[in-house]
């Protein structure tokens, strides 16, 4: 009989799963005693004798190797310093967003000299004729960063502009980080900032933060002073927001709450600084106010309208802010002020700048002596056209001393059969060569040969003919001097000056704590500008220089 022919109920219209029109018993005891793995759903096969585990594992891994062994909370990465583990209780370590790199900025940069500080060095070189090393000019400069001035500028093929803040010549690479400097850093220019009563908050305030720091309220999160607080106290506490948010605490007591409402019940408000001149006082009028003693109107009430920081904010954006900024392909400024730009990128290309300034001072080296020509000072270098380079408000002319005075003649006689003598040592031996004669006589006919350049006067007292690289040496006190410094290295010296005849080491006139300029758009390093009128302030002694100092500029004739 056919398929056709057999009878509906055995043609298998029964549609259920094998498994279903199997019997209870049957399915049961086909699986009955296996195990199977609750992740993958197959079968656990038994380990075999005698050779390793092939069952899976709860990793999924079929083949028996072993899983590599999990990182411990705490260990040290590689190359990284250990971790702390975290502590029972304790929240989870947060991680910051990931640094993008830091693309190297394409500009030109040199340090130059502060022209007020640079006055002051100029003064005290016209003042004396004595010789002075220009290498530690530049250390005076690079041990005060407050006294040099840092010069940008961009390379014409690039876009490259910086934007500069007019009230205080901050410096950035973006229109954006000088106009948030403006509103952080100078919203009070603009507004008078004044506390006022008002009435505690009022609405549903589930919780509210208070700073473990310092013990203060920050606010409720669902308040609109929340996150000018939270700015505040972050600034204040030198951090972060993001750092700063995981300092607080978060309460929900009603007794914080309600204690945190009764410490908001002033309110601080900006009322827009009158733009034009006061007029002048007039009489008060009858019924308005009274009349001061000196004859003026009382103060009337407050009428200029008052605002919130984020209505000043949008006032100072929206009216003042454009006007406040400007762009250039260079800029000059302090370097201390420099430090603080918002660009990071600024900053960097300063930092290492300044680092290679300390090994090797190009920019301010050439910055000094191209000052020191302008001024028709004479350059030369000592022992050889290798050796440490001076100043000196001195033309070196040598002298024939076949016609001149005795005591004149005497001198460079001494000076001639002792080189690198001091002046201590020329005056002793004149003492006793001419003693028929007043050695304070002799004194002021041999400094005759000092202010003309026959005999070159050393800072440090040492005495030299004038050839094309004058002699020079240093003196054991001075090696001794440095070497007793170094451990009190930082302090300040000594107020001292140069005068004419010393017998000690003068110092040079350097500036301490300089007053900020206002940066100015052009510096030439070759042209300084007009000395201005500065009074000299205490300075470092500057020391004697080896000859043939290594990473030295030599001169560009």
């Amino acid at each position: 009989m056919s398929d056709a022919d057999k009878p509906e109920e055995s043609l298998g219209f029964d549609f259920a799963p094998a498994w279903a029109r199997e019997s209870a018993d049957a399915y049961v005891s086909r699986y009955q005693g296996k195990n199977y793995d609750e992740r993958t759903g197959r079968e656990e096969r038994p380990r075999r004798e005698g050779g390793r585990d092939r069952s899976p594992r709860r990793d999924g891994r079929e083949d028996g190797r072993a899983r590599p062994p999990r990182r411990r909370e705490g260990a040290a990465a590689e190359g990284g310093e250990r971790r702390a583990p975290r502590r029972e209780g304790e929240a989870p370590r947060a991680r910051g967003p990931r640094r993008e790199p830091v693309k190297p900025l394409d500009a030109e940069i040199r340090i130059l000299p502060n022209q007020k500080n640079l006055g002051v060095i100029i003064k005290t070189l016209q003042g004396t004729h004595v010789a002075f090393p220009v290498k530690k000019f530049v250390n005076l400069f690079l041990e005060n960063p407050q006294a040099c001035l840092v010069r940008f500028e961009a390379k014409p093929e690039t876009e490259t502009r910086f934007w500069s803040c007019k009230r205080c010549g901050l410096v950035a690479l973006s229109e954006a980080e000088i106009a948030q400097h403006i509103l952080t850093s100078h919203l009070g220019d603009f507004f008078d900032v004044a506390e006022e009563p008002c009435e505690p908050p009022a609405g549903n305030f589930p919780r509210v933060a208070k700073c473990t720091i310092t013990g203060e309220w920050v606010g409720a999160p669902n308040h609109h002073s929340y996150r000018h607080r939270v700015a505040e106290l972050a600034a204040r506490a030198g951090m972060p927001e993001r750092d700063y948010l995981r300092t607080v605490e978060m309460r929900t007591d009603p007794e914080s709450i309600e204690a945190w409402k009764q410490s908001v019940t002033k309110q601080t408000v900006y009322r827009l600084k009158p733009q034009t001149a006061p007029e002048e006082p007039k009489p008060a009028a009858e019924g308005t106010g009274e009349a001061t003693p000196e004859g003026e109107a009382a103060p009337a009430e407050e009428t200029r309208p008052a605002y919130n920081r984020d209505q000043a904010e949008a006032i100072l954006r929206r009216d003042l802010l454009a006007a406040q900024m400007t762009s250039a392909k260079h800029v000059c400024l302090p370097v201390t002020l420099a430090q603080t730009s918002p660009s990071l990128p600024l900053r960097l290309l300063l930092k290492y700048t300044l680092r290679d300034e300390q090994r090797y001072p190009r920019s301010l080296f050439f910055a000094l002596r191209g000052a020191f020509r302008h001024h028709k000072f004479a350059l030369f270098r000592g022992n050889d056209a290798r050796g440490p380079e001076f100043v000196a408000n001195t033309t070196l002319a040598p002298f024939t001393a076949e016609h001149a005075v005795r005591e004149i003649q005497a001198a460079l006689d001494y000076v001639t059969a002792h080189p690198l003598c001091t002046r201590a040592e020329l005056l002793t031996a004149l003492k006793t060569d001419l003693a028929d004669m007043d050695i304070a006589v002799v004194a002021r006919q041999i400094a005759f040969l000092f202010q003309k350049g026959h005999i070159v006067e050393y800072y440090n007292g040492v005495l030299a003919l004038p050839e094309a690289n004058p002699k020079f040496r240093r003196l054991p006190e001075e090696t001794r001097r440095e070497e007793a410094a170094k451990p009190e290295a930082g302090t300040p010296a000594e107020e001292a000056a140069p005068v004419d005849g010393p017998t000690e080491p003068p110092a040079a006139e350097a500036p301490a704590e300089p007053a900020v300029e206002e940066p100015t758009q052009a510096s030439e390093a070759e042209a300084p500008a007009p000395e201005p009128e500065a009074q000299p302030a205490p300075a470092e002694e500057p020391a004697a220089e080896e000859p043939h100092e290594e990473g030295e500029p030599h001169a560009a004739e």
